[in-house]
C-alpha cells in the first residue's frame, strides 16, 4: 500500500523536478516518489556493497593480490 509524505523542498528544485515531470509526462508527485524510491534502492545497494567489500575484501586481496593505482593488482 503506498503511503503519502510531505517534503519541503526549495523553489529550485521543486521548479526542477516540475520541469522534469512535465518531460516525463507524469505529475510533480509520481516523479518525487519515483525519485525518492530510486534513491533509496541505491542507498540500500551502496550499504550493502560496503558490507560484502568489508566481510571479503581481505579474502580477495589474498588471492588476488592489493589493487593499485591505475587499476592492477600489485
Amino acid at each position: 500500500m503506498a503511503k503519502e509524505i510531505q517534503v519541503p523542498v526549495d523553489d529550485a528544485a521543486y521548479n526542477a523536478l516540475a520541469e522534469e515531470a512535465e518531460r516525463a509526462g507524469v505529475t510533480v508527485q509520481e516523479l518525487a516518489g519515483q525519485v525518492l524510491t530510486h534513491d533509496i534502492g541505491r542507498r540500500r545497494f551502496m550499504t550493502a556493497m560496503g558490507d560484502f567489500v568489508d566481510a571479503w575484501g581481505p579474502a580477495f586481496d589474498e588471492a588476488f593480490g592489493t589493487a593499485v593505482a591505475g587499476g592492477a593488482a600489485a
